[in-house]
């Protein structure tokens, strides 16, 4: 079974060391909560030649070796770049932890297959995590931001995803997991491409933060 070190951080401040193992590696797409705005974001992609999805939301488990907490992951030529997400790490089928992620996808194969371009690139975070008992009151006001070479690209308020556990009810995820919710939408709906990736998950209300960045470089 893969496993991972991790950090986590609670809100008094403690830091506990732990490996957490994991069966499963699933992520999720077109998971916004707006049904309406994502057929929408359905139809976009299908006019530049993204197949569209068999259902909404849509699962896609891969590999769990693609886990990665590196900050450097080698991409091939061609357009490729991250997303920032949240990620939820399940133990018994339960939410544990939470921390933000990125699925790096290539974008080219994406317009042949999507399930494919999802097992092409790690799916990076951090090692550090927060106690999912600690934000869920206020899950709403957490924040994603992502940053491509210095320039925000995406930034919004988790309320724009489903929640943790809609999403792991609809995943139908048991025993030990790790769960990506799936991207909230590019600013001004431009895609970004780029070198470095930041992302970001702010908790306004415990005034604290996430934050990890990854190089990619040519394989």
């Amino acid at each position: 079974m893969p496993s991972l070190d991790i950090v986590i951080v609670l809100a008094s401040g403690e830091v506990i060391p732990r490996r957490f193992s994991y069966e499963r590696l699933v992520l999720a797409g077109w998971s916004g909560r707006d049904r309406d705005e994502v057929m929408a974001h359905v139809k976009e992609l299908k006019r530049i030649g993204v197949p569209p999805p068999s259902e909404v939301p849509q699962f896609f488990r891969v590999g769990p070796n693609l886990l990665t907490t590196s900050r450097r992951i080698g991409v091939l030529e061609g357009r490729n770049n991250g997303e920032v997400e949240y990620v939820i790490l399940l133990e018994d089928g339960r939410p544990r932890y939470v921390t933000v992620g990125s699925d790096h996808t290539d974008r080219d194969v994406e317009r042949m297959s999507v399930p494919l371009s999802k097992q092409l690139y790690p799916k990076v975070i951090p090692p550090i995590v927060w106690p999912y008992e600690e934000v869920v009151d206020h899950w709403d006001e957490l924040v994603l931001e992502l940053r491509v070479d210095g320039t925000i690209a995406q930034r919004s308020k988790a309320e724009g995803l489903l929640r943790a556990d809609e999403l792991i009810d609809r995943a139908g995820l048991e025993g030990n997991a790790v769960l990506f919710s799936g991207s909230i939408p590019w600013i001004n709906g431009e895609m970004k491409f780029g070198r470095e990736y930041r992302m970001e998950i702010r908790d306004p209300v415990l005034r604290r933060e996430i934050a990890y960045s990854y190089l990619t470089h040519k394989a």
